[in-house]
């Protein structure tokens, strides 16, 4: 299994996870030039943008995703709820981590970490 291939099954995994919450997906791979969004999903009216990485290991957040990172997350989320109809009264961003086929960690709300 190629690199591309491990990402998207943990993208499916991390997908099942929230759907298991009552979360639905609204969008897969949303990209911008120079950004993108694993996956978007929604319960009520909050909208959770999630970035999944496949580890062989975890240490700290921050080695995973910079402050670069999260602002090319936040200018694409901006894209996306310019595209969309609908208002959310909340917005959160996501990190969880993939290995092996499990999630061994999930940090809610990364920009305010």
């Amino acid at each position: 299994m190629n690199l591309k291939q491990m990402g998207y099954g943990s993208e499916a995994l991390v997908q099942r996870y929230y759907q298991g919450l009552w979360y639905k997906l609204l969008k897969k791979n949303f990209t911008i030039p120079g950004g993108e969004i694993d996956l978007l999903m929604q319960k009520d009216k909050l909208l959770v943008a999630i970035e999944v990485k496949t580890v062989n290991h975890i240490d700290e957040l921050d080695n995973y995703i910079s402050l670069k990172k999260i602002w090319l997350l936040e200018k694409s989320l901006v894209s996306f709820l310019q595209d969309q109809g609908e208002a959310f009264e909340e917005i959160r961003m996501d990190a969880l981590f993939v290995k092996e086929g499990e999630i061994i960690e999930i940090y809610e709300d990364i920009t305010n970490s």
